[in-house]
C-alpha cells in the first residue's frame, strides 16, 4: 500500500539556512541528543513553539564507575573459580547479580545519553 500523498499546505518544500559556531552547533547537537531528536526535529518544535523535553545530562561519577569496575572484577574472579570446581552458583551470589542487574537498568534508564538498554544475557 503507497503511502498518502500529503496536502500542498503540508509539505515541507521550504528551506532555512542558519549560521552557527562550531560550539554553537555542539551544543545544539547535544540538546537534540538529549531530547532524541534529530537537529532538524529540534529546532523546527522549538521554533514552533512546541514543547521540547531536554533531560539533564547525569555524568556517572567516577568513583560510582571504579566501584561498579571492582565489583565486575570480583564476580569474574569468582565466576573463574566456580568454572574451575563446575559447581553450582550459590543463592547468595545469584541474589547479589539480580540486585547488580536492577541496580544497572535503573542506571540506563534514568541516563541522558540516549543509549538503549544492555541486552538481557
Amino acid at each position: 500500500m503507497a503511502r498518502p500523498k500529503k496536502a500542498p499546505t503540508d509539505k515541507r518544500s521550504e528551506q532555512v539556512s542558519l549560521r552557527l559556531s562550531p560550539v554553537e552547533l555542539a551544543r545544539l547537537q547535544d540538546k537534540a541528543d538529549q531530547s532524541r531528536q534529530s537537529v532538524t526535529a529540534f529546532v523546527r518544535a522549538a521554533a514552533m513553539g512546541k514543547p521540547v523535553t531536554v533531560r539533564q545530562a547525569q555524568e556517572t561519577d567516577f568513583e560510582l564507575r571504579q566501584e561498579l569496575r571492582r565489583i565486575g572484577v570480583n564476580l569474574n574472579q569468582i565466576a573463574k573459580a566456580l568454572n574451575a570446581r563446575q559447581t553450582a552458583l550459590p543463592a547468595s551470589l545469584v541474589s547479589t547479580c539480580e540486585k547488580l542487574d536492577a541496580l544497572f537498568d535503573r542506571m540506563l534508564a534514568d541516563g541522558s545519553q540516549g543509549h538503549e538498554r544492555r541486552p538481557q544475557l
